[in-house]
């Protein structure tokens, strides 16, 4: 299920809209809107919107698509399987390793940019 599904779900359980929801986090309609649909959002953000709409961040991931039901009493979950614990955590680690190969291309850039700077002035 998609991020923006389960923020209109969590929304429409709460009887609010979208553009509340934008206002409240102090950004616009269309941004917060194209950002939910690309999955583009980032985390401060996700906690600002958690927190505004009383719900836990993890209940945004939720795969199920149970959105706030599945938030509303954490303890009667059922148990998370070791397998898809290692295979998220792997899954990670291989995004951890290319956020930080990004990272240092742009520090390269960077600094290959910096090098030219004095020449043409």
């Amino acid at each position: 299920m998609s991020l923006k599904a389960i923020i209109d779900g969590i929304i429409r359980d709460k009887h609010r809209s979208l553009s509340w929801l934008a206002i409240s986090m102090g950004k616009t309609f269309d941004g917060l809107r194209l950002g939910l649909i690309n999955e583009s959002i980032k985390y401060k953000d996700i906690l600002l919107m958690a927190e505004i709409l009383e719900v836990s961040p993890c209940c945004f991931f939720n795969k199920n698509g149970e959105g706030l039901a599945a938030d509303q009493n954490m303890v009667s979950e059922p148990p998370v399987e070791y397998g898809d614990l290692k295979s998220s955590l792997k899954s990670c680690k291989e995004m951890v390793a290319t956020l930080k190969d990004q990272i240092n291309d742009k520090e390269r850039i960077i600094t290959l940019l910096s090098k030219e700077q004095p020449d043409k002035l």
